[in-house]
């Protein structure tokens, strides 16, 4: 017997990556600071941490992405951004 189905990509997982950026301080840290990047398992729990970094005064400006994983790693995605808050540096503006 042999299948006739298509073959399938095999399932993967979504990641939800919070970027923060701040404005850098001083003559050393001229241009943006890129805070470290921070994984959720949803969406709801991402888009929730990046409003409070800029509630907190932690960021100016956030960006949340999805990233799908799985086990085969020719098959991942590239990341998708789903939403951008505050103040960004330019290339991450309407990108």
């Amino acid at each position: 017997m042999s299948d006739s189905s298509p073959a399938r990509r095999p399932a993967g997982t979504a990641l939800y990556v919070v970027m923060g950026f701040a404005p850098g301080r001083g003559r050393r840290q001229a241009g943006w600071q890129r805070l470290p990047d921070q994984g959720f398992a949803s969406q709801r729990l991402a888009e929730d941490h990046a409003a409070r970094l800029i509630e907190r005064g932690r960021a100016t400006g956030t960006v949340v992405a999805r990233q799908m994983l799985s086990a085969d790693a020719d098959a991942e995605d590239e990341p998708v951004i789903l939403t951008r808050r505050g103040d960004l540096p330019e290339d991450l503006l309407d990108a």
